[in-house]
């Protein structure tokens, strides 16, 4: 079993793209409307924790977030280099590409849920080589699969 902390509860702040920004920051918003429950205490965090979002057409962002400039892997090493920051990235997209082209990236976590979708977008699409490796595994009772990878370092 994984002693990895597999959502925001650990994290200092959340990196996210545009689509991933938009589409969460209106969920939890509206969800923080909604009546207590075994959920609110996480839709809480959500709401609060600082997030930090990469995107080139966004003029400006709310829900406790910042906006990256346009030198994103700067900007994301300079936060790796702060006391105490732990970055959690949610979603998967053009910023994954960054990220792992510029050595930022130190463990990922692949979630494996057991739906279809039908065509997409491929998670490693236009990502150079790189080897991982696999450091944890977890469960769920409901067939969702936690792997825990992180990147050979060169």
């Amino acid at each position: 079993m994984s002693t990895a902390a597999p959502c925001c509860s650990a994290a200092d702040a959340l990196l996210l793209g545009r689509k991933t920004y938009e589409g969460l920051s209106a969920g939890y918003t509206a969800m923080a409307a909604g009546e207590p429950g075994p959920m609110a205490d996480f839709i809480a965090r959500m709401n609060a924790i600082p997030k930090f979002v990469a995107s080139t057409t966004l003029a400006t962002v709310g829900w406790n977030a910042t906006l990256l400039g346009p030198d994103v892997a700067a900007e994301v090493e300079e936060l790796k280099k702060q006391t105490g920051r732990y970055l959690l990235k949610y979603g998967t997209g053009p910023l994954d590409r960054v990220l792992l082209r510029h050595g930022l990236v130190d463990e990922l976590r692949i979630w494996i849920v057991p739906v279809t979708n039908g065509p997409g977008q491929r998670l490693f699409e236009d990502v150079d080589d790189i080897g991982l490796t696999l450091t944890d595994t977890m469960t769920f009772p409901s067939g969702v699969v936690l792997l825990t990878y992180v990147p050979v370092k060169g």
